[in-house]
């Protein structure tokens, strides 16, 4: 039986991993940079759950983490779109291979906006993949015309 619930500290080895796995999917990725990504992915998730800033769900089967959905919280300036500010950004949400397609990544998505609603978020973006885009549509997302990125030191070790 599949459960869900939120992560704790002690699962942050498992989502760091996890989330390697999600980035490294097609194999690209150096030593050099899943090294440096698992630091840095590691400190952010310990750094967020201190400052109650990120949240992960996940879907476990016998206690072993098979899903996860991360999202981080943070304000903008009130506008039109977001009068509060208060916008959640869901990211990382990734299933282990042998359990996609069973609704799982649906399921957390689902629990992952409740979670952002009870905190106020007015506001809740993503970056959909080819694969979650289906999901994420369903569910009402839309694509915005209102973001852009730069990258001002170059998007180093991905080939996005």
């Amino acid at each position: 039986m599949i459960c869900y619930r939120i992560a704790d500290m002690d699962d942050i080895d498992m989502l760091t991993g996890l989330r390697l796995s999600m980035l490294n999917a097609d194999g690209d990725l150096t030593a050099e940079n899943i090294e440096k990504l698992g630091i840095n992915t590691k400190q952010y998730m310990i750094n967020g759950y201190k400052e109650k800033s990120y949240m992960v769900l996940v879907a476990e089967i016998n206690r072993e983490i098979i899903a996860m959905s991360g999202v981080t919280f943070y304000t903008l300036p009130p506008n039109d779109w977001c009068p509060n500010g208060k916008t959640a950004y869901i990211g990382n949400i990734y299933t282990l291979p042998e359990y996609r397609r069973n609704g799982i990544a649906s399921k957390l998505l689902s629990l992952t906006v409740d979670e952002a609603k009870k905190t106020g978020c007015e506001r809740i973006q993503l970056h959909g993949t080819d694969m979650g885009r289906p999901i994420y549509e369903k569910y009402g997302f839309e694509d915005s015309i209102t973001s852009m990125a730069y990258y001002p030191f170059g998007k180093t070790g991905s080939k996005h």
